[in-house]
């Protein structure tokens, strides 16, 4: 049976905490993490864009689809029994184009802004849980 890849950006704090906070959730091991920061990540090697991959948050389904932004958060809580009541907030027809547009806001000019880790190697994996 397949995993959701989540492409998160290792080097990023807060998308490093919130990944790792999924990853511990993840009791049924439905996830699979993915770090664009990691030296040997290549977005084509998935035909995604490098600009693309680092600028919003990107997930692939176990059908080989992507979601990205928003509709990745949306695919990662469908797999987190705990985030499921968000699901109807963030996919209400009516609410989630203000979803997506605070979304992009978020990445285009905060994120960029936000610190980053220090990683030794140019990599930041997920399995340093005193990160």
């Amino acid at each position: 049976m397949g995993k959701l890849k989540i492409f998160y950006d290792g080097k990023c704090h807060l998308c490093y905490r919130e990944v790792y906070h999924y990853a511990k959730l993840d009791h049924n091991n439905q996830l699979q993490l993915v770090d664009i920061s990691d030296s040997k990540f290549s977005a084509k090697d998935f035909k995604l864009s490098d600009h693309e991959v680092q600028l919003h948050l990107h997930v692939q389904n176990e059908q080989g689809q992507f979601f990205k932004g928003v509709d990745a958060f949306i695919e990662i809580w469908k797999r987190l029994p705990q985030y499921n009541f968000l699901i109807p907030i963030f996919n209400n027809k009516l609410l989630k184009p203000g979803w997506k547009f605070a979304y992009n806001i978020f990445a285009k000019h905060i994120r960029p802004k936000l610190p980053k880790r220090n990683c030794a190697d140019g990599a930041c994996s997920i399995n340093h849980p005193s990160a």
